[in-house]
């Protein structure tokens, strides 16, 4: 062995390094589940926000109308009968609406990037096609430019 080549890694330093990147790994997935986490917190607060106020104008509303309507009806019929016919109204309303409600539920889904890079995790490849060791640092690259540099990094290395 002369001086100018280069000694191969032993096992002990191979998993040495193993265990540092998979923590470096770790806790940078952590840190995007944070991110995202936290994103996701302040917009689900501003459209809370504005969907209450505009719960509560509705409901006004719909007060106010709904009594109208039923003092119209009650023109032509008994005053119970007329409020009854508006209340059942409100009722199938209220159904559909619970219906779409569900519906919408069951299509969430929360923090996509911190699924898909726990799914990675566990088989190696993301739904998005980039390693989990590419992964690692993305939360400070653009992903198309980690693509890029990725695929750069592979053909120089097979040249």
């Amino acid at each position: 062995m002369t001086a100018f080549e280069a000694r191969e890694p032993s096992l002990g330093e191979l998993f040495g390094e193993l265990g540092s990147d998979l923590s470096t790994l770790l806790r940078k997935e952590v840190e995007l589940a944070k991110v995202e986490a936290r994103e996701e917190a302040h917009r689900v607060t501003r459209a809370a926000t504005f969907g209450i106020a505009a719960a509560v104008a509705a409901l006004l509303a719909l007060i106010i109308l709904s009594m109208a309507l039923a003092w119209w009806i009650d023109e032509g019929l008994n005053t119970a009968v007329a409020f009854a016919i508006v209340g059942a109204i409100w009722v199938v309303a209220a159904a559909a609406t619970a219906a779409i409600a569900r519906s919408e539920m069951s299509r969430l889904r929360p923090m996509p990037e911190t699924t898909d890079a726990i799914k990675g995790a566990v088989t190696g490849e993301r739904a998005d096609g980039a390693s989990p060791v590419d992964r690692t640092t993305a939360v400070h690259t653009p992903r198309t430019h980690q693509h890029n540099e990725t695929r750069q990094t592979h053909k120089e290395t097979a040249s």
